[in-house]
């Protein structure tokens, strides 16, 4: 009897260390990156107009007028889940969190926060967040 005791105490323990804290409200309130220097934090830079619209056969004209990355609530839904805000083409938005492969940005369009995969970002620029400009 004692033994089956145990048991069942063990498995509990397994199961709340085990049990995942990456619930819809840690996505939507993510544990955010400390930059060692606020005035110099990493950017997404997304794809360029004109490699999007090789890619997709259109003119950059049609990327440039059409083409926008959605951001996402919770990237474990991945596309599948609620929309928050959106990215257009070429632009650059501050990196704020990291979870496997997304990105937690705010988006330079309309200050909307969400999760970016990184198949969307060609290149990471270090950048200060005021001025836009390339840090040293």
């Amino acid at each position: 009897m004692r033994k089956s005791y145990l048991i069942v105490a063990a498995a509990l323990l397994l199961v709340s260390c085990t049990q995942n804290k990456y619930t819809d409200d840690y996505f939507k309130n993510p544990d955010l990156i400390q930059y060692e220097n606020p005035d110099c934090i990493d950017f997404a830079a997304l794809w360029a107009s004109g490699d999007i619209a090789e890619k997709l056969g259109k003119t950059k004209k049609w990327v440039f007028l059409n083409y926008t990355v959605d951001l996402v609530e919770n990237p474990l839904k991945g596309e599948n889940g609620n929309k928050t805000g959106k990215l257009r083409a070429s632009s650059y938005a501050p990196i704020l969190g990291i979870f496997e492969d997304y990105y937690f940005v705010e988006s330079p369009f309309d200050q909307s926060k969400g999760w970016l995969h990184t198949s969307h970002v060609k290149a990471i620029s270090r950048k200060n967040p005021k001025t836009r400009a390339l840090c040293d």
